[in-house]
């Protein structure tokens, strides 16, 4: 075995959408550790535009700013890298590390921690030049440092707005010249870094026709997720609630060797022939929450409150999401049970919502 990999094999687990290297737990503490350590030296370098590192903002932040920078600007290119790991050429980024970083040990860990040998089925890969893996704690980090050239050269440009997370990127320009330069750019530093631009996640032209960028939908009017982030919602819960109870494990394709994964929870009190409700039954929950509020007019007044909160907080932004989600945790079974016992009981009691 060569020095390489003096890090140890890597299990590779195979699905059907993703590939994952799975270290031993000491190689883990080690990437820990030589991501601690690049991080440190490289967080002066990396622009504050890129926002997944951390202390940069984050998701909410690229997205926020975006939207509210949208109004001084005309034009957009919004793109990302086709295949961005595995297309991560590994004399490149070395180079990039290099420019910043001379610590020889250090630089000697980052490439064997690239540079690396995965085992799926008795088959063995070997990652020599391109591909860096998911599931490894120095990936964000390389993943960052990949494009620091591209965020440079969007900075050096008078006039443009840009912000990126990962190899996901917008740019909002003023003009069409200014578009045009910002295009051309991109194009020369791709092929220096020998990358490609997905072409179906790149969209150049006006911003009044709107965008998507970061799994949200943005125009001049409004902020709304995309279509293919609901998509995902309704397939991810589709998929949830129609599990089968056969008991078989999802497990990897081609790898033997694979954790096993919890069996299905019972779904089977959701998964019952009800009824359509008709309008005889509708009117019945209206009669019966007439009654609630007039035993009790404080409690459809809190939920009238709640609702009024929870629709600013969804029109003004993601920023009081986490809020959000707390108060529909903390609020909504209190709700629901007002709703219960105003159609179960019409004719005594009260539920008041607090």
């Amino acid at each position: 075995m060569t020095d390489r990999t003096s890090l140890g094999l890597i299990d590779r687990l195979e699905f059907e959408d993703a590939t994952i290297s799975l270290w031993s737990s000491c190689d883990m503490v080690a990437l820990k550790l030589i991501s601690q350590s690049l991080g440190r030296r490289m967080a002066k370098y990396i622009p504050k535009s890129c926002c997944h590192v951390k202390n940069h903002g984050g998701l909410k932040k690229a997205v926020r700013q975006t939207y509210e920078a949208l109004h001084e600007y005309q034009y957009v290119m919004r793109s990302d890298v086709k295949s961005y790991y595995s297309s991560i050429d590994f004399s490149v980024l070395m180079e990039i590390i290099g420019s910043y970083v001379t610590h020889p040990i250090l630089l000697t860990l980052v490439r064997k921690a690239c540079q690396r040998t995965e085992t799926c089925g008795g088959t063995f890969y070997d990652y020599d030049t391109k591909g860096i893996p998911k599931g490894s704690p120095l990936s964000p980090l390389l993943g960052a440092v990949a494009l620091i050239l591209l965020d440079k050269a969007m900075g050096k440009i008078k006039g443009v707005f840009y912000q990126r997370y990962m190899d996901d990127w917008c740019v909002l320009t003023k003009s069409k010249s200014a578009l045009r330069k910002v295009v051309k750019r991109t194009h020369e530093v791709m092929r220096d870094l020998k990358f490609q631009l997905h072409p179906l996640k790149t969209y150049i032209g006006k911003i009044s026709r709107g965008f998507n960028f970061l799994a949200y939908y943005m125009d001049y009017q409004k902020i709304l997720p995309s279509k293919e982030t609901i998509r995902r919602f309704h397939e991810r819960a589709t998929a949830l609630y129609e599990t089968p109870q056969s008991g078989h494990n999802h497990t990897p394709r081609r790898c033997r060797h694979t954790p096993k994964i919890a069996a299905p929870r019972d779904i089977s009190e959701y998964l019952v022939n009800e009824a359509a409700p008709t309008n005889a039954y509708l009117e019945g929950v209206l009669q019966n929450l007439l009654a609630l509020a007039a035993r009790s007019p404080d409690s459809l007044a809190a939920m009238r409150r709640r609702f009024d909160l929870w629709k600013s907080w969804l029109r003004f932004g993601i920023a009081t999401i986490g809020e959000f989600a707390t108060s529909v945790q903390n609020f909504l079974p209190c709700m629901f049970s007002c709703f219960i016992q105003g159609f179960a009981a019409p004719a005594t009691g009260s539920a008041v919502v607090g």
